[in-house]
């Protein structure tokens, strides 16, 4: 299974979303790859790896080599530390010229069947695969959205990101896909504007139900909380950070909803 987390505006929780989504899932005993997909390698600074370009290597070898002369996916996957059941497949720099080369190399598959070759060995043993995309709709993250089983979308509900969300969900009809979840993040409970939007969300064809917004159920998306922003810095996930908080209560209740709707058993 593919989850894809995307948006095309960056600072809107993607990679947050999918760490915890990830951790969350090899902590109750799942087999999980995490894909970077961005050039910015924040997964590797989260989990305390050094960044690499190990998928565009990959794709590289799915773009250019013959099946028989690929090396195998373990040979691109690092573990991640103090998360056992977790391997990483880290992105950086040269993902940006991949992108590029996915689009201008004569004879090359469409960029979703690129990725579904690259991650094929994981799919046929069942291994959940959580893809961090970055923030632009380049053909990798196309790449991610076409192979995906699933789609997630974190966004502010406010100015450039509610059109970040709105433009993957017309991306993702064209396509012919449903999204999974709209986690609004980063949101201010007592503002006004940040209620609207998420009321406009949920009255938008194609969203409704799946806007994680549900405040008689408990369910208010992520809010707007200092411990987002300082994770980063801390290099490590809400339930290392503050274990059995506030904050790790409300991403516990966010990625329980997500796996249920995804169907992970």
């Amino acid at each position: 299974m593919i989850i894809t987390v995307a948006n095309e505006k960056g600072g809107v929780a993607k990679t947050t979303v999918a760490i915890h989504l990830a951790t969350w899932l090899a902590r109750e005993g799942h087999r999980v790859v995490l894909v970077d997909a961005d050039t910015q390698g924040s997964i590797g600074h989260f989990l305390d790896l050094p960044p690499a370009d190990d998928l565009a290597e990959l794709l590289r070898a799915v773009m250019y080599l013959r099946p028989d002369r690929r090396p195998g996916i373990t040979s691109f996957l690092h573990q991640a530390p103090n998360h056992p059941r977790l391997v990483v497949l880290r992105g950086h720099h040269a993902t940006d010229q991949v992108a590029a080369e996915m689009v201008t190399t004569p004879g090359l598959p469409e960029p979703g069947q690129v990725l579904t070759q690259a991650l094929g060995a994981l799919i046929h043993n069942h291994v959940h695969i959580v893809v961090d995309t970055g923030p632009h709709a380049d053909s990798v993250q196309a790449a991610a959205l076409a192979a995906a089983d699933h789609v997630v979308i974190p966004g502010i509900p406010e100015g450039a990101t509610e059109a970040g969300v709105l433009d993957i969900a017309r991306r993702l009809a064209a396509m012919r896909k449903p999204i999974t979840a709209v986690i609004p993040t980063k949101i201010i409970t007592t503002s006004k504007m940040h209620a609207s939007t998420i009321a406009d969300w949920r009255a938008t064809d194609g969203l409704g139900a799946v806007v994680y917004y549900d405040p008689p159920r408990g369910l208010r998306g992520l809010p707007r909380r200092v411990v987002w922003g300082e994770l980063y810095s801390h290099a490590a996930t809400i339930w290392d950070v503050e274990p059995g908080g506030k904050a790790a209560s409300e991403m516990d209740a966010v990625i329980r909803r997500l796996v249920r709707d995804c169907r992970i058993g």
